[in-house]
């Protein structure tokens, strides 16, 4: 009797996993970003970047299934500033690099199928670490950025830590995979940045700034190892 139910308990759980077509596996991932500074703080503009990396999709439903990915990113945002004549506004690239650890859940509204296209929702949460925000290029009359006239050393004080939301769309075809992402992130970017307002004893006295990033990014991705060895 016991051998009986132990068989059908394996039987039912080979037919469950034989029927989960939601692909599962490791993924080497790249694609195209756009990142934009939300702040009245600085006169910014979104710059195209650039990504690569890994994600892991798991999970034994055929409607959706989980994702857990790592990505290096170069970002750039295009910022106004005058240099120290104060006759005109210029324009610099401002770059730095993150790395991003993310979790999401995605959801097939069409259902994954062998030679079939699947597309639904995707969901859920990331944190970036990055470098320093830098100048594409260096003004010898140096740069102060717009309109509190920021100069270049405070924003090395740009937030190395972010964290936020991200909404979107997955879908693909066998072993190739996209998403299509937009990231809301929440932590404020501007929160170290000072302007150069001091009194006599060194005490700041300028205004608090806020930013915060956000990221448009869409990504091609193709099934390097799969779990199940169908895909």
């Amino acid at each position: 009797m016991n051998k009986q139910i132990l068989l059908f308990i394996n039987l039912f759980f080979l037919t469950f996993v034989a029927s989960a077509q939601a692909p599962r596996g490791f993924y080497a991932t790249a694609g195209y970003s756009q990142t934009s500074l939300n702040t009245s703080d600085l006169a910014t503009t979104s710059k195209p970047g650039f990504f690569a990396g890994i994600n892991f999709n798991m999970g034994y439903h055929e409607s959706y299934n989980y994702q857990f990915e790592a990505l290096y990113r170069q970002n750039t945002i295009g910022a106004k500033y005058v240099d120290n004549t104060f006759l005109e506004a210029k324009d610099a690239n401002l770059k730095f690099s993150t790395v991003e650890v993310g979790f999401y859940l995605n959801y097939y509204i069409l259902k994954p199928e062998e030679d079939k296209f699947f597309l639904g929702p995707q969901a859920g949460v990331f944190v970036t670490v990055s470098d320093n925000l830098e100048s594409s290029s260096i003004d010898e009359n140096g740069q102060y950025y717009l309109p509190y006239l920021v100069d270049s050393n405070s924003l090395t004080d740009f937030s190395k830590i972010n964290y936020g939301l991200g909404l979107g769309f997955t879908g693909g075809y066998n072993k190739f995979r996209f998403d299509f992402r937009y990231s809301l992130g929440m932590a404020n970017s501007l929160n170290n940045v000072k302007t150069n307002s001091y009194d006599e004893f060194n005490r700041y006295t300028g205004s608090s700034l806020s930013g915060k990033t956000n990221t448009l990014t869409f990504g091609l991705s193709y099934l390097v190892f799969s779990r199940t060895g169908k895909r």
